[in-house]
């Protein structure tokens, strides 16, 4: 009887000790990243273009840290590179309403509007670029066709030798150079076509994507 009472007993314990166990290994946590460590993920996956889980950890960055302006950059970034644009220009509105001076992501935002046809929208952005001593020839180059629209050839021929200047090789940036510089010689001119949307324009031997930042 005591054999069989000890044995019960041994029995219970056993018992007891794994659903500890298996309690202590169902409620064993996940690893916890702070928003800092999730933005991090998210530019290693970016850098091996992997936009998809890049996107995941800049959401979770961003969501956890809504005042992390570079989180929602590149999640704008991000956007663009899966041609969702609404998202894209949500993600980089965001970033420049806690960081006016991000600029990455005001030239993001303005080719992004050049590229979806609202020219009012992408003057004003791209020209605060240029008030920021943007170095990127793009916003010059948009600015210049821009102009050019308005029939203003001086201040598009102005742009055009500007992106000419950071990047010598643009086809695209030379062939506006001299559109602007035969239309200045013929005096006022009158308002041209809307703005020709390039996809990408050629400079240095590479070919230079909108969504490229």
């Amino acid at each position: 009887m005591k054999i069989r009472m000890a044995c019960a007993l041994a029995a219970l314990v056993c018992i007891s000790m794994l659903a500890m166990g298996c309690k202590k290994q169902v409620e064993e946590p996940y690893p916890a990243y702070t928003a800092q460590q999730y933005y991090d993920m998210g530019l290693q996956a970016f850098t091996a273009e992997d936009f998809v889980q890049a996107t995941q950890y800049f959401e979770t960055a961003a969501s956890m840290a809504p005042s992390m302006a570079d989180a929602h950059y590149y999640l704008g970034l991000c956007y663009i590179k899966q041609n969702m644009l609404r998202k894209a220009e949500d993600s980089l509105v965001t970033a420049l309403r806690y960081n006016p001076g991000l600029l990455g992501a005001r030239e993001a935002l303005g080719v992004l509007y050049y590229t979806k046809g609202d020219y009012f929208q992408a003057r004003r952005e791209l020209e605060q670029c240029r008030a920021m001593y943007s170095t990127n020839p793009q916003v010059y180059y948009y600015l210049g066709n821009i102009y050019m629209s308005e029939g203003n050839c001086p201040a598009a021929l102005a742009m055009f030798t500007r992106a000419l200047e950071l990047d010598p090789g643009s086809i695209p940036a030379r062939q506006g150079y001299d559109q602007a510089k035969r239309a200045c010689g013929k005096g006022p001119g009158k308002p041209a076509p809307q703005p020709r949307i390039e996809k990408s324009f050629k400079g240095g031997g590479k070919a230079i994507d909108p969504s490229e930042f």
